[in-house]
């Protein structure tokens, strides 16, 4: 498995890190783990609700075949997005959903 982190703007390395981990941990926990082939990880600055800035998380998960997981969320800061796509991620997990196409 193969996990890129792009991060736009001012988004520290720290985040980055922490987006690899998170998706990385997140992503074991699937039965079919071994069929996740590449990962992308896009962090970016968001314009929220009332004008508030935000960080974008974008998540794209490519497995065997054609099936592909895409999860997108906001959150106020990099670590609240990045939360909101593990958890996501581990919604769609346990739902069966990794096997097909989710958007």
């Amino acid at each position: 498995m193969r996990i890129e982190v792009v991060a736009e703007g001012s988004i520290s390395q720290q985040a980055r890190t922490y987006a690899e981990y998170r998706v990385f941990a997140a992503l074991t926990q699937f039965s079919e783990a071994d069929k996740v082939r590449h990962v992308r990880v896009v962090l970016r600055p968001v314009k929220l609700g009332s004008g508030c800035k935000g960080i974008g998380c974008r998540v794209t998960v490519a497995l065997e075949g054609a099936n592909t997981l895409r999860i997108r969320t906001t959150g106020t800061r990099a670590y609240a997005a990045i939360d909101r796509a593990v958890e996501r991620i581990g919604t769609n997990a346990a739902s069966g959903i990794v096997e097909r196409v989710s958007v």
